[in-house]
Order: structure tokens, then sequence, then C-alpha cells
């Protein structure tokens, strides 16, 4: 399977998925789910996608049972929407990556207003 195929595979899927999420009771309750991206394997029969939960630990674990519960349902809505010989199997992965981000974000301000104390109170040097 090509590479730009592969890339035009994963948007579509990515966009049909957000599509049919819109419909599944429960996702938009206790927290925001974020898809942020996808990833396709060669042979096109897995496609992972990545999503961040904005909310709690207890929001997080909702929105994945409810993903998990819906995978195949929303597998077989691909099947009838996309004139596709063959849809992948959908995997739902948490994204880590803006948890990250965040505590990276905090990290610099600590050091940023540790910093900048120091400034404001330059005292002598030898």
């Amino acid at each position: 399977m090509g590479s730009k195929r592969n890339d035009r595979l994963k948007e579509l899927f990515l966009q049909e998925i957000t599509v049919q999420l819109r419909n599944v009771h429960g996702i938009n309750a206790n927290g925001i789910l974020t898809l942020t991206g996808a990833s396709l394997t060669k042979d096109g029969k897995v496609l992972s996608v990545f999503y961040s939960v904005l909310g709690s630990a207890e929001d997080r674990q909702r929105k994945e049972r409810i993903l998990l519960a819906n995978a195949r349902d929303i597998r077989t809505a691909l099947f009838k929407r996309l004139c596709l010989k063959n849809v992948p199997e959908i995997v739902f992965k948490f994204d880590e990556t803006p948890e990250k981000a965040s505590q990276l974000e905090n990290i610099f301000k600590k050091i940023r207003s540790e910093h900048d104390k120091t400034d404001e109170n330059p005292g002598p040097r030898d």
C-alpha cells in the first residue's frame, strides 16, 4: 500500500470516525474527548486511533470504556459508508502527549519564576 494512499486513508477514517462518535451515547458527558491522530499499518488491517481526554482520570476511564464498546459498531458503520474493499480493525489508544506537554510547561513556568526571583534580588557579586 503506497504511502500517499495510506495517509489519505488515515485522514478519511479519522473524519468518518469523528462523525460516528457524534452519535455515541454518553461520549460527550463528563470530560472532553479529542481525537489526536491515527496510524494505519502498512498492510492496512489495523488502524490505531489516538485520543486524549480533558478531565479527571475517571472521565478518561469512562471514555475508554465507551470507545472500546463502540469500536465494532463504528467499523461496521465505516463499511456501510465507504466504498472500500477492506476497512481496518479500529484500536483506540490513549495519547499522553497533551498531558506530558502540560507537565513540561509547568516545569518551565516554575524555572522561570525561580529565575525571576533570583533576578529581583541580585545581591553583591564577587
